[in-house]
């Protein structure tokens, strides 16, 4: 599909017979649906299962609709999917079956809804959509905090959550400013929220999330300069190796640490205590929980079960956190291998290589804005989730994308593929 079709199909209407004929096609509700799904997943709000479900459901009859289409997908990228329908089984030997059953039934509703927006949507009108929803929610906030005072959270649970969000909006909105397929009017919109999502990016004062706007921002800038400029594929080649030689030069120089406890002095910078806010602790308990049940976990919900295990009981009292309070190890990896044993990481790696093999080469190949702007939410997904827990967990956008990203892009390329064959 071209731009011109992309951008037409956006109209709501449609001149006839000399007056405006409204014309609802699947596209345009699957546009609306996917943009409503990232509005009331992106922050939550009392009464949203008012739209969430309604929404889930759409999404599950497309599914059915389309599915010869999704099997075809889904055939092709069974790494992703390994681990849900791991999760799936998990209750035959989790802590807490109907917990564990609960999860899995929300993964692959997931998994699926991220299938239909692919088959649905063409990456530009992604970008469009998470552009709409994650900019009308930044508004808000930003009214909300001058209206209140309380800028920070704001919408939001807690400022973590505002600067990771923040962070959602601020690649979007770079990549639609600097996508040159894209009209001027929304690519002007698109620097404005850029604007504001990095000032609420500050304000949230998150280390993790100013990291992430600044890896952003700047692969963009520079895969734009590399990838959308007139240079010749081995010079992008060159450049591209290059750039992996220096990271690499400078990972092994952090790592051999020759001058010192160069880590720490990092965190004494950023204002972080050097056990990363007590996360290093959190990780050996981990540890601990890993060496009991190694290769099957406890499933989901089997181990933060704060009236039935003395040593939850024991880490909320050393972090200071209430019987009520959500809490997590602050790494995916480890959360995933306390809670789904060392084979259910085993997939999330393995998932993690297929979803950024396909991002790069999307990049490399297709060297459009949306495709390096999957490619550097992919990298920004990579950092978060050695931090946070939530990696592979139902509903959250930050990771969806990755998954329509890489699913989007490597449709593209077998596409592609096979119009070559075709000629």
């Amino acid at each position: 599909m071209s731009t011109t079709e992309i951008h037409a199909d956006y109209l709501d209407g449609v001149a006839a017979n000399g007056g405006l004929r409204l014309r609802i096609t699947a596209r345009r509700c699957d546009v609306v649906a996917m943009t409503l799904w990232f509005l009331v997943t992106f922050v939550q709000f009392r009464g949203d299962e008012l739209l969430l479900y309604p929404l889930a459901l759409y999404f599950a009859l497309r599914a059915w609709q389309r599915r010869d289409e999704i099997a075809w997908l889904m055939a092709r990228s069974l790494p992703i999917m390994m681990l849900p329908l791991w999760c799936v089984i998990s209750p035959l030997w989790a802590v807490e079956p109907l917990i564990a059953f609960k999860t899995s039934v929300y993964l692959m509703l997931t998994m699926v809804i991220c299938y239909v927006i692919v088959l649905s949507l063409e990456p530009r009108q992604i970008l469009y959509a998470v552009l709409a929803a994650t900019g009308t929610v930044a508004v808000l906030n930003l009214l909300y905090g001058l209206g209140t005072g309380k800028m920070v959270p704001g919408l939001f649970p807690h400022k973590n959550m505002l600067g990771t969000n923040m962070v959602i909006l601020w690649a979007v909105a770079v990549a639609v400013t600097l996508d040159g397929g894209a009209p001027r009017l929304i690519r002007a919109i698109g620097m404005a929220l850029a604007a504001l999502s990095l000032f609420l990016i500050v304000k949230s004062q998150s280390a993790t999330a100013l990291v992430l706007a600044v890896a952003t921002g700047g692969g963009m800038l520079v895969a734009a300069l590399v990838l959308l400029g007139q240079w010749l594929r081995p010079l992008r080649l060159a450049a591209i190796c290059i750039a992996l030689a220096v990271i690499s030069a400078l990972a092994a120089w952090v790592l051999a640490d020759p001058l010192g406890d160069v880590i720490g002095s990092v965190l004494d910078a950023l204002g972080k205590d050097r056990s990363l806010t007590g996360r290093t602790v959190l990780w050996n308990y981990a540890e601990d929980q890993i060496r009991e049940e190694p290769y099957l976990g406890v499933g989901s919900g089997g181990f933060w079960r704060y009236e039935d295990s003395p040593l939850v009981r024991k880490i909320h009292a050393e972090f200071y956190k209430g019987s009520r309070t959500t809490f997590n190890f602050h790494n995916s990896f480890y959360e995933i291998a306390v809670h789904q044993g060392l084979i259910g990481l085993g997939m999330t790696l393995l998932a993690m290589v297929w979803a950024l093999g396909w991002t790069v080469r999307g990049a490399l190949t297709l060297g459009t804005m949306p495709a390096i702007f999957f490619l550097c939410q992919s990298a920004a997904v990579t950092i978060r989730i050695f931090a946070e827990a939530d990696f592979y967990k139902p509903f959250v956008l930050f990771h969806m994308l990755l998954w329509i990203g890489a699913l989007g892009l490597m449709r593209q390329i077998r596409g592609r593929q096979r119009e070559r064959a075709y000629d």
